[in-house]
């Protein structure tokens, strides 16, 4: 179901930029960086990895872009400290996670001075890979979806070059609720998503 959802979304969003496309008012292109991610609630350094895409510009005013983006994009954590379940409390080892999602957003842009903007939007992030257990049994799919909101400023250049920079905080548990990795100490606790992303965008 939560795969249809997602598919449902993005062909209603290319549907309407074809229509859009036809009065030139949409600009596909690609976007890609580096992200440098980290999870919340846990004792972790920070990972350095990467994000690519699509983008859709359409141009809806003066100082307005909408723009829909589809994009592949590794999250996670460097030396997370995982607890010994029968030792609570007690370091047992570090490990590097890996967290990869396919994120559907729609970015708003705003732009204030010529070639400057702010951008503001929510993103459905599905899980597509992992490099972590799942102890529940029932170790059959990926599973899990985030919802994230990102804020960020960028710089166009007149020949559709945009250098951006972005925060990005996911909303719901990174590791989902039927995963129990011994982790926190709290099992109230949850652990979000967090991603500062540097990269270059280009329209067509």
């Amino acid at each position: 179901m939560k795969r249809n959802a997602f598919l449902l979304i993005a062909v209603a969003i290319c549907a309407t930029a074809h229509a859009l496309y036809a009065q030139k008012r949409v600009s596909p292109g690609i976007r890609a960086g580096v992200n440098v991610a980290t999870l919340s609630n846990i004792n972790a350094d920070f990972k350095t990895d990467f994000y690519a895409g699509g983008i859709l510009s359409l141009n809806l005013g003066q100082r307005y872009t909408l723009q829909p983006e589809l994009i592949y994009t590794r999250q996670g954590a460097n030396h997370v400290v995982f607890v010994d379940e029968e030792e609570t409390g007690q370091p047992s080892r570090e490990e590097n996670v890996t967290i990869q999602y396919l994120s559907l957003g729609v970015i708003n842009k705003f732009y204030f001075v010529e070639g400057f903007h702010g951008l503001v939007g929510p993103s459905l992030d599905m899980k597509i890979g992992k490099n972590f257990p799942r102890i529940d049994f029932d170790d059959d799919d990926y599973g899990g979806v985030d919802l994230g909101i990102a804020l960020g400023l960028g710089y166009t250049l007149p020949f559709g070059l945009t250098v951006e920079g972005r925060f990005k905080t996911g909303l719901l548990d990174a590791f989902n609720n039927d995963y129990f990795l011994g982790i926190f100490d709290d099992p109230d606790k949850v652990s979000l998503n967090r991603v500062f992303q540097i990269g270059v965008s280009y329209s067509f």
